[in-house]
């Protein structure tokens, strides 16, 4: 089992387990790119490299590419190969009352960087996208440059949707998001073209816990993941035991057996991490805020890769209800939210269902998520306030605005709020707690 003489077995193994810990998130990148970019037949085909794909509708339970998908904005997905050239992206302009975002992600999945109203405000323009191996100067017309770490780039747009009527006003500023390359903006001679993006076979890290698999598509990322000055010492560690950049990873033997035990190590310190997380903050976020936390990075991916940074968006809740219990479809939740006490956002906040295995719970009414802008259909009281039913069973008729959809079963929720303010960032606003009220009646169609 030994790759050096210097190593020995159990350095070996903790050593794996470390850079599965470390590369969780480039191999669901992988096979994220798998589907969106690379297999034109998959039902999560999005669009070649350096070319915008879109959502033309919400997330619904049969996109299953990627979990915790919100269904608050349709995406846009913008995957880049920077190997040859830059890639100047277009962001349009929105009214000041609707949020248009880009989010920008190394395939380590830290954050880039965004284009949003925090921080560019609502006019769009012209944004330069740059891999490692580009020196040049930025261009007149430019309104800002990302500097990504790494070869291959993901920007994730989001559009906000008021209700169904509005799809086609989405739509039209989804047409607005643009992709060319920088040759083809300043009208200079385009650079050769790339070698054919590595041909390995993808690895689902959720369904394929296992797999030694895992490595090879490692080895395979790590080409287009430079090592930077403070990922240099534990790059060579992990190489001393076969996972480096272009190298081949044995499926069986004692480095395979090593693996194996390297990551179910690895997998039981995520789900252990994933416990005690608070909020997205923890997980979500640029390399300078998360630094070498790879742990936190890793849960990020396991538990809906591609999330926001507190600045953007933060997470409030809930990892249990109001009594510490796990979240089942067998007891019925209300949640209560009060009219002077509504979350603080500057854009807008959702209460979003999954499955315990991540994705949109498919139900009678089609019913996924309860956000802000439904507020004002919902049943309030006089004073304005209003309570959210949280179960599987359906509720008579005078409830039925306020109901969201569960499975019989276990399932997860995700508060989202969208440009947070103080009060939210600094925990001084809680959301309001989901209490249990009882339980359903066995054999009700939910």
């Amino acid at each position: 089992m030994r790759v050096e003489t210097d190593m020995d077995d159990s350095s070996v193994v903790r050593t794996l387990a470390d850079a599965y810990i470390w590369g969780y998130p480039t191999v669901d990148c992988h096979s994220v790119i798998s589907r969106q970019v690379l297999d034109p037949a998959s039902p999560d085909f999005r669009a070649p490299f350096n070319d915008f794909g879109h959502a033309r509708s919400l997330a619904t339970p049969e996109d299953r590419a990627v979990v915790a998908l919100n269904v608050d904005t349709p995406y846009s997905y913008l995957w880049m190969d920077l190997r040859a050239e830059p890639i100047v992206v277009t962001v349009p302009a929105a009214d000041e009352g609707r949020y248009v975002a880009l989010e920008l992600f190394d395939l380590s999945t830290y954050i880039v960087g965004y284009v949003s109203p925090r921080t560019t405000g609502h006019a769009g323009g012209d944004f330069l996208i740059a891999g490692p191996s580009w020196h040049g100067a930025v261009p007149d017309g430019i309104k800002s440059a990302f500097r990504v770490p790494t070869e291959i780039a993901f920007a994730l747009c989001r559009t906000k949707l008021f209700d169904a009527a509005d799809m086609p006003n989405v739509r039209r500023i989804q047409d607005g998001y643009r992709a060319r390359p920088l040759s083809a903006c300043v009208g200079s001679t385009p650079p050769p073209r790339p070698a054919p993006f590595v041909d390995v076979a993808p690895v689902d890290v959720r369904k394929d816990k296992g797999s030694v698999g895992f490595f090879s598509v490692l080895n395979a990322m790590l080409q287009y993941m430079p090592p930077l000055p403070e990922e240099t010492a534990v790059r060579q560690r992990f190489a001393r035991a076969g996972v480096s950049a272009g190298a081949s990873f044995p499926e069986s033997g004692g480095l395979a057996d090593a693996a194996r035990t390297g990551m179910s190590i690895g997998l039981h310190e995520m789900y252990a991490r994933a416990g005690t997380i608070r909020s997205s903050a923890e997980i979500f976020g640029s390399r300078e805020f998360l630094g070498d936390d790879y742990l936190s990075r890793a849960c990020g991916a396991l538990l809906g890769i591609f999330g926001n940074a507190q600045e953007e968006y933060l997470g409030v809740g809930y990892q249990t209800d109001a009594e510490g219990e796990l979240f089942n479809g067998h007891k019925r939740y209300e949640i209560r939210f009060e009219a002077d006490d509504m979350p603080p956002v500057d854009a807008f906040w959702s209460l979003t269902v999954y499955t315990a295995d991540g994705f949109l719970y498919a139900n009678e009414i089609d019913r996924y998520v309860v956000n802000s802008p439904m507020v004002p259909a919902l049943t309030r009281d006089a004073g304005g306030s209003f309570t959210l039913y949280v179960q599987h069973e359906r509720p008579p008729n005078d409830a039925l605005p306020n109901w969201l959809p569960v499975p019989d079963g276990e399932f997860g929720l995700t508060f989202r709020c969208y440009q947070p303010r103080q009060a939210i960032l600094d925990g001084a606003w809680v959301a309001p707690p989901v209490t249990p009220v009882g339980e359903h009646a066995p054999g009700r169609k939910g």
